[in-house]
């Protein structure tokens, strides 16, 4: 029986340099399960754009987003009225058009991912999971405990969404990108969140699948809701080996990495410790290094909030992640981190 020839799939993502060494370690960790499909990344800043230019990394190629708003002339006129990060949102359901596109191939595959995301079996099985499907989508999976409160987030997540060329797949996507130019505000409001929300509609639409196994798009908002373990050195799911993680949150803080599963209430498991976060935390470094190395540092965030609001949210902030330290829902670094230049 012959086999089924694989699709050309072109993946996209989008970050700035402060997120850099996170997509770097999301592009390994394909590139280490033998995807070399292309990825079309939306630079977010020129340091991204300067970046992946002078690495000439194979199959990897980055676009301002200037390219975006001539392809797309209905997105720059937006900027004056959107946030930054509603703008971003915005963009997501347009770069994903953009790979199509750029694919110029029918039946190919445009797959958005969050630039968190880190692989750990054959990015393949998701498409095998997407079958015959034009379009694949994947739940929250949110535990019992936390769905009603944060179902204003919406029932699907947006950090891995695909998309097939064809008919129904270009139906949807030219529906969700006409909804993210008319509506992308960061606020939940009416059933609507940012490019996030659009996608609890996208059943209604024919063609669309979705992905149930718990080895696509774990998280710390739904690991409670799954049997995790350690097999034979593979971490399993539910009794699948994990496809992919979504490292949400993590954040350095001193000499830890805090992981965010104590915001959901759930448990950092010694499988999640060192068959997820840990094998993470040491790729990031490297690529933190590599990028520490080349970029000039960036200078500190200006803090969150102002006056006496913005003095408590920090004092509370600090308090959570001592709480998260202390109560050993963090990763200890493994390299000091860098210094400033």
């Amino acid at each position: 029986m012959s086999r089924e020839p694989e699709r050309t799939v072109v993946y996209c993502t989008y970050f700035d340099s402060g997120y850099l060494s996170r997509g770097l370690t999301l592009i390994e960790s394909l590139r280490a399960h033998g995807d070399d499909s292309s990825i079309l990344i939306l630079a977010l800043d020129n340091d991204v754009k300067v970046f992946f230019d002078e690495k000439q990394m194979p199959g990897v190629r980055a676009i301002l987003v200037d390219e975006l708003e001539r392809v797309e002339p209905a997105l720059a006129a937006l900027k004056a009225t959107r946030s930054r990060m509603e703008y971003y949102f915005t963009c997501t359901p347009l770069l994903i058009r953009y790979a199509m596109n750029s694919a110029n191939k029918p039946g190919s595959v445009a797959i958005y991912l969050d630039a968190d995301l880190f692989f750990f079996d054959a990015p393949q099985r998701a498409l095998e999971a997407l079958g015959h499907g034009s379009v694949g989508i994947i739940e929250h999976r949110y535990p019992a405990r936390l769905a009603q409160r944060l179902a204003k987030y919406g029932r699907f997540n947006v950090g891995w969404v695909a998309f097939v060329d064809d008919e129904n797949g270009r139906r949807v996507l030219d529906w969700y990108a006409h909804s993210t130019l008319e509506w992308c505000g960061d606020i939940p409001t009416e059933g609507k969140y940012a490019d996030q929300g659009y996608l609890d509609r996208f059943p209604e639409f024919a063609g669309v699948e979705i992905l149930h196994s718990g080895a696509f798009n774990l998280a710390p908002w739904n690991s409670a809701r799954h049997d995790i373990r350690i097999v034979d050195g593979t971490v399993m799911v539910d009794g699948d080996p994990l496809d992919f993680f979504h490292v949400h949150g993590l954040r350095r803080v001193d000499d830890w990495f805090v992981t965010a599963q104590s915001v959901y209430g759930a448990k950092l498991s010694p499988a999640l410790r060192t068959g997820v976060y840990e094998p993470y935390v040491r790729a990031l470094q490297k690529w933190d290094a590599v990028v520490s190395s080349i970029l000039p540092a960036r200078a500190t965030p200006a803090p969150r909030g102002v006056g006496l609001k913005g003095h408590v949210f920090r004092l509370y902030k600090a308090a959570l992640n001592r709480w998260a330290i202390t109560s050993g829902n963090a990763i200890r670094a493994q390299l000091a981190a860098p210094s400033p230049k």
